[in-house]
């Protein structure tokens, strides 16, 4: 074979592996998106200014209105839209919790993270909770960076009220 023959096939074959990559890609963003723009229109309904915006999975959105320290909240799973809206002024504390579930293999016992969310301790201890779930393993298969996204948003929610 030339040598012409050998960079036309090995494009040809890098082309049939990369394509198919880039447009899941392009794909997913335009599903994150749509979820940034149902979140903001939600929060125009109510009056509210997201300024910071989180996706993952193609399936929750978080934003923040600082100026009316809002927390916003979607999940599309399913074709159900779940828009929950927290009043910060209520929150007293923000945490990032993780669930574990036991797993036994043979004599060895391992510990398996099967919820991540994001709970506020209101400031009336007679009230319950808010709860955020930011990742169940019966929905998603496995954990990407949920964790990190949790603890990153418990961060800022924190900080803001200060």
């Amino acid at each position: 074979m030339s040598e012409l023959t050998l960079i036309l096939l090995s494009v040809v074959l890098t082309g049939m592996v990369c394509i198919p990559l880039v447009l899941v890609h392009f794909k997913q963003k335009g599903k994150g998106q749509l979820l940034k723009e149902k979140l903001k229109s939600e929060a125009q309904i109510n009056h509210l200014k997201t300024s910071d915006f989180q996706t993952w999975r193609e399936a929750y959105c978080i934003g923040l209105d600082q100026e009316g320290n809002q927390l916003l909240f979607l999940n599309s799973n399913e074709n159900v839209h779940l828009f929950q809206k927290i009043d910060l002024t209520k929150v007293r504390l923000c945490r990032p919790i993780r669930n574990f579930r036991q797993v036994k293999n043979g004599k060895e016992k391992r510990q398996i993270i099967n919820k991540v969310s994001l709970v506020m301790d209101p400031y009336d201890d007679h009230d319950p909770p808010f709860t955020i779930e930011v990742y169940d393993e019966e929905k998603s298969d496995y954990l990407i960076n949920e964790w990190d996204i949790a603890q990153a948003w418990s961060k800022k929610i924190n900080e803001l009220k200060k």
